[in-house]
């Protein structure tokens, strides 16, 4: 036998015999164990050997994470931050490995300020490491994930699969709302959280324990099939799924999904629509908005009135977050003191100075249950008005990212994910002045995910534009001759 057979046999005999060890270990502690341990080795085989199959499933198991929750328990409760950790190691080796460099997001400096606002603000006031570390994460997350994808390289061929993937997740979810719908007590018998009415009329779940995560599901794959029609094709079968999607949005009774949904439609309409889609719109808009726009004002207006009016809590954590910032500025109340799932469940000292555990939803343990109920007071109490202002043009810089074709023989598929993409990012900055949409499931991989996917594109445009020799020259930086020669040449010219 060959020493290096030999090896390889060795090799397989270990694995076998520990992955026998940790069932049989898992079996006897926990029985949910058994399904981490056996996910986690298929994970960990895909992001090795088959990337954009991991990235696809990790996609999944980001939208899905609540569910997993439910189903495999507390073990599963980090599922989001294990599948981009997995996916920024895998995916940044293979492309070190193979091409010695990295691919660098939009707004890169502009993110790692924000990041060096909220961390210097919490050494000044003495935060915990620990605590600061997991805020930071949270909010990195997608960040992160964006970075990973964007060492991959994408083609048409993948963006197929990911066309395919979103229609088998608008069949998935008609199904499921269609059963809420219809069964809304046995539904929630099976899947959990609460069930809220308006006008008789039940606010639709899905897989989700709250109205607000399947709105969100829903009005992303909307806008993804309406950037569709708008710049491959339209057809019956899109504008069913569209229709499907708008509606489903639509009976969540969410306000926040509905508004930016519409907001987004119409954007991506008015820019990047055919002629056929603003003759339908101008046709059939009127008779849409008579149906929609009453029942929509009355929810708007209580919205206003609860949210913004009124001394609700969310309300409270705006005005608060930018006391905070005004109080400690250059700096924010750093990294896990204000408006994030850290600060909140370890119930933060800035909370008892503006005095939130006195009001409603905003009060230490299971009283604050809208403390991380929002986006934007998260940014600003805790990096301070400088770093959320970085963080803002770092959002910034990639929808100008997403704006710009990624190379002058852009594919129409690959121009679909980046519409695709803008109409993602109105939507969910939209919702983010009403819920944590960068940092909370099912919303948050989204953009960054095109974010990433583009800034890969547009490198390999760069390094084919570089193989070619049709690289504008003013990009070359200019050689500059020692002192010496450039007078030698000097005297010589004159």
């Amino acid at each position: 036998m060959s020493p290096r057979l030999r090896a390889d046999v060795l090799l397989s005999v270990s694995g076998a015999v520990i992955a026998i060890v940790l069932v049989v270990a898992s079996l006897l502690v926990q029985p949910a164990l058994f399904i981490i341990v056996v996910a986690g080795a298929v994970l960990v085989y895909l992001a090795a050997f088959h990337p954009k199959a991991f990235a696809l499933t990790g996609v999944s198991a980001i939208i899905l994470s609540n569910v997993l929750q439910q189903v495999v328990g507390p073990l599963a409760s980090n599922i989001d931050e294990a599948v981009i950790a997995l996916a920024v190691i895998a995916f940044t080796t293979r492309r070190l490995v193979t091409e010695r460099r990295i691919v660098i997001l939009p707004g890169t400096i502009w993110f790692l300020l924000f990041f060096v606002f909220g961390v210097l603000s919490g050494v000044a006031l003495h935060v915990p490491y620990s605590l600061m570390l997991q805020s930071l994460i949270l909010i990195a997350k997608g960040l992160l994930f964006a970075f990973a994808l964007a060492q991959l390289r994408w083609t048409d061929r993948d963006f197929r699969v990911l066309l395919w993937a979103g229609v088998v997740a608008i069949g998935v979810i008609a199904v499921t709302g269609l059963a809420n719908l219809a069964f809304p007590d046995v539904w929630r018998g099976i899947v959990g959280g609460t069930i809220t009415h308006l006008g008789g009329v039940t606010a639709l779940q899905g897989l989700f324990q709250h109205p607000a995560a399947f709105g969100r599901f829903t009005a992303v794959l909307a806008v993804a099939a309406l950037a569709y029609a708008c710049v491959v094709r339209t057809s019956l079968g899109n504008a069913i799924l569209l229709g499907v999607t708008v509606v489903l949005t639509t009976l969540t009774l969410e306000v926040k999904s509905i508004v930016g949904l519409l907001a987004a439609l119409g954007i991506l309409t008015l820019r990047y629509g055919r002629p056929i889609l603003i003759v339908v719109a101008l046709c059939f808009g009127p008779f849409a908005i008579a149906l929609i726009v009453p029942p929509l004002i009355a929810l708007v207006g209580d919205a206003v009135q609860m949210y913004i009016i009124e001394d609700s809590a969310r309300s409270t954590m705006t005005w608060g977050s930018l006391a905070v910032a005004t109080a400690y500025f250059p700096f924010g109340a750093g990294f896990g003191r204000f408006g994030s799932f850290p600060a909140g469940v370890n119930y933060s000292p800035e909370y008892y100075n503006l005095g939130f555990d006195h009001v409603y939803g905003l009060g230490p343990g299971e009283k604050g249950m809208f403390l991380n109920d929002t986006q934007w007071p998260a940014i600003i109490g805790e990096s301070g008005w400088l770093g959320a202002a970085a963080f803002a043009v770092g959002i910034l810089c990639v929808l100008v990212s997403l704006l710009r074709r990624s190379s002058p023989t852009e594919s129409v598929l690959a121009h679909w994910v980046r519409i695709t993409g803008v109409g993602w990012l109105v939507l969910l900055v939209i919702e983010s002045a009403a819920a944590p949409v960068f940092v909370s499931a099912p919303s948050f991989p989204f953009v960054f995910a095109v974010a990433g996917i583009v800034a890969s594109l547009r490198s390999a445009a760069r390094d084919e534009q570089l193989a070619t020799g049709l690289v504008p020259p003013r990009v070359l930086a200019p050689q500059r001759l020692p002192r010496s020669t450039a007078r030698q040449r000097a005297a010589t010219i004159g």
